[in-house]
């Protein structure tokens, strides 16, 4: 789905309606060593986040769709 790559890389994410929410999602990724630069909600879609990671962006995919989150690459240029 991603390929690997030390840079920043933006996904799109949409929490499942259970979720410890965003507080979690950060700690997940961070225990994982990887940083986010950068979270804001996707205006009209509750639940949906568009997310920068500094790191390995396959690992943010996996950890993320671990804890139920559905997540695709960023729309270029950003919405």
């Amino acid at each position: 789905m991603l390929t690997i790559d030390v840079r920043d890389t933006d996904l799109v994410l949409a929490m499942p309606q259970r979720h410890g929410g965003v507080a979690n999602m950060l700690v997940a990724l961070e225990d994982a060593g990887l940083g986010v630069s950068r979270i804001e909600p996707r205006i009209g879609e509750a639940g949906v986040y568009r997310l920068t990671v500094n790191g390995n962006a396959d690992s943010a995919v996996k950890i993320l769709e671990g804890l139920g989150c559905r997540v695709s690459a960023a729309p270029y240029p950003p919405a």
